[in-house]
C-alpha cells in the first residue's frame, strides 16, 4: 500500500455547483480513516474522485509520489 495525498481538491459541476471545496488530506501508508459529515457535504464525491470515478476540477491527488489526476 502507499500513502494518499489530496491537495486543494475541488469538484465543480456544470452550472456552478461546488460539491467539494479546497479539501486537503494526507493519509499515511497503513493508516485507517473515516469520513463523517452531514448529508450533501461531499463525502461520497471525495471517495469517487479518489477512486477515479469523478474528475477532479482543481487540485492534486497523489498516490505515493505519483500524481494520478489524469490516470485512467
Amino acid at each position: 500500500m502507499a500513502s494518499l495525498s489530496l491537495r486543494g481538491i475541488y469538484k465543480r459541476y456544470p452550472g456552478g455547483v461546488v460539491a467539494v471545496s479546497d479539501f486537503t488530506m494526507n493519509i499515511k501508508d497503513k493508516e485507517f480513516i473515516i469520513l463523517v459529515g452531514p448529508s450533501g457535504c461531499g463525502k461520497s464525491t471525495t471517495l469517487r474522485m479518489i477512486a477515479g470515478l469523478e474528475e477532479i476540477s482543481e487540485g492534486e491527488l497523489f498516490i505515493g509520489d505519483r500524481l494520478v489526476n489524469d490516470v485512467a
